[in-house]
């Protein structure tokens, strides 16, 4: 098998997809690829996806669809009908977190889709167990990966109360719990700092005023941050807050971890798949703010722990990349020349 067409949202060079990065890697590989999936809105993609998949599937010899469920398993849906229409190998990758609450509610439309698949994968074993345990057939793992060679490791011990939040401003990203545990550190350390990284959104403004109204010193929030900015900006801080309500397997954890930043985030959807607690983060409860802080305020009182956090994710991080990732996918896309159709385990 020479090409692969594949659809996931791309319309952002600042924060590639795993799904461009994919096709990217691909293409670098000597393997044909085309994307589909960059039209910036929802309602463009909604235009160009269906149409365009109708026309292009016939020409490849596999299609890639990266799975995210609402509104967006509409072209989704149709992008792999019509790969079954032309007998193409079809791959579809499960991404969101959200996607076990989406077959709860639209259970014969997921099944009757996702049953075209060839293959069914998903990036970790949270989704594995839930969309089983729905009654979807899920044929293996490929995790995400990073380029590890663009992210400077810094081994972390002695830390500096310097606090990097890499998430938009998004209620299910949470940013006020970040702020809120922040201020309890700040009682204790008042020259610490929290940088604010990610997108502007609907809690902008509500992040603003609650740093106002808890008086906090050097808040700062820089909008979205280009890729290539992450390593740069992860130099500059000794922990990252991640505060998310919903998970998956997110990639800027995997990023901390290349740069030696000390990992506390909140235990929901994939993280307890991903990190370990103690061992190269720490997990608190969604919504505990005072769990967070005391966990930051252990990790700066505690070189050893935040020392083998710090050596621990980076471990991991070393395990996560394209070189260790590329043979699961050109098993799971043929591209080795074996017809294999499930049981493909990370």
């Amino acid at each position: 098998m020479k090409s692969v067409l594949v659809i996931t949202p791309s319309a952002t060079q600042l924060l590639p997809t795993q799904g461009l990065l994919i096709a990217e890697r691909l293409r670098q590989a000597g393997v044909q690829t085309c994307v589909l999936g960059k039209a910036k809105s929802r309602w463009g993609r909604l235009l160009e996806i269906p149409f365009r998949s109708c026309m292009l599937a016939r020409r490849y010899d596999a299609v890639l669809v990266n799975v995210y469920g609402e509104w967006a398993f509409v072209y989704e849906s149709l992008a792999i009908l019509y790969a079954r229409l032309w007998k193409k190998r079809i791959v579809v990758l499960i991404r969101s977190g959200l996607m076990p609450e989406f077959v709860r509610r639209r259970p014969r439309w997921a099944r009757l889709v996702l049953s075209q698949a060839n293959l069914v994968l998903v990036p970790h074993g949270f989704l594995q167990e839930k969309l089983s345990g729905l009654g979807l057939r899920i044929d293996g793992v490929i995790p995400n990966f990073i380029d590890l060679k663009r992210y400077k490791f810094r081994q972390r011990s002695v830390l500096a109360p310097r606090f990097l939040h890499l998430r938009g401003m998004y209620p299910y990203y949470n940013p006020q719990m970040a702020i809120r545990a922040f201020s309890l550190v700040q009682n204790k350390y008042p020259d610490a700092t929290l940088t604010m990284a990610g997108p502007e959104g609907e809690e902008s403004a509500l992040c603003r005023t609650l740093v106002q109204d808890l008086n906090l010193r050097n808040v700062h929030f820089l909008g979205q941050v280009p890729k290539e900015q992450i390593p740069i900006l992860a130099d500059r801080h000794d922990i990252h807050l991640h505060t998310n309500r919903v998970e998956n397997m997110p990639v800027t954890i995997i990023e901390m971890w290349a740069c030696g930043l000390p990992v506390v985030g909140t235990e929901v959807g994939g993280m307890p798949y991903l990190v370990h607690n103690r061992i190269d983060g720490i997990l608190i409860k969604s919504e505990d703010y005072q769990g967070m802080a005391s966990a930051c305020l252990e990790l700066l009182s505690n070189s050893e722990l935040a020392g083998t956090l710090s050596r621990n994710g980076r471990a991991r991080a070393e395990k996560l990349t394209w070189e260790n990732i590329k043979p699961l996918w050109e098993n799971a896309l043929l591209l080795d020349g074996k017809a294999i159709r499930g049981n493909l385990s990370s």
